[in-house]
């Protein structure tokens, strides 16, 4: 019994991190803001710094808030497949967070009870399994983006409204891929981070417990 809950505890605790960690990614707006200059998607696109941030603090809003239903960018026209769109993306994301807050809670008791029989195992189990994520996506990413970029959203989405023509959806002039891998790669350093500091908090701990 004891074994399966640190089992539970584990793979429940390394999920909410991962979904804490795409969570905070997405609303981490200040690594857009720099990339709207660094990658001039100003001239790019034809809006101006202003437009472009206003419109995509409205996505990040829309996927995350769960009072924001309706879709409709401030500014920039969109058409009924992009759209739809958008809204499987919002349903993704609510997901995730319904996720991060339910394990959350298994976490939270998980945690309870293990201290409780002073059985800190969980700490290394799950900083191992957070640890491999980074590791074998940090090395698909490097090998080719591009391919498991679109590889994911054929997996993901059930048509082919990710595909956005600029003509009809200008919103994905301000959207360039580079964006999601830096998003990417804060979401892994985050986990990453994260699995570090689980690491050395079940090593310290382990020692007292032995002295």
């Amino acid at each position: 019994m004891k074994k399966l809950l640190n089992i539970l505890t584990s793979f429940s605790l390394a999920i909410f991190i991962i979904c804490g960690s795409i969570i905070v990614g997405l609303k981490c707006k200040s690594l857009y803001y720099y990339d709207v200059k660094k990658l001039n998607i100003s001239d790019a696109s034809g809006f101006s710094d202003d437009e472009i941030k206003l419109n995509y603090d409205y996505l990040i809003d829309y996927n995350l808030n769960n009072k924001v239903e309706e879709f409709n960018l401030p500014t920039i026209k969109y058409s009924t497949q992009g759209k739809i769109h958008f809204e499987e993306v919002r349903n993704i994301f609510q997901i995730i967070k319904k996720v991060f807050y339910l394990t959350g809670l298994i976490s939270i008791l998980g945690i309870i009870l293990n201290i409780k029989d002073k059985n800190i195992k969980f700490l290394n189990i799950t900083s191992i399994i957070t640890i491999l994520l980074p590791v074998i996506v940090s090395i698909l990413l490097i090998i080719n983006f591009n391919y498991f970029f679109i590889k994911f959203h054929e997996a993901v989405f059930s048509n082919d409204y990710w595909i956005f023509d600029p003509y009809i959806d200008p919103v994905i002039n301000i959207l360039p891929e580079d964006i999601f891998f830096h998003i990417g790669i804060l979401i892994l350093a985050i986990v990453f981070l994260t699995s570090i500091l689980l690491q050395v908090s079940y090593r310290r701990l382990n020692k007292k417990l032995k002295n």
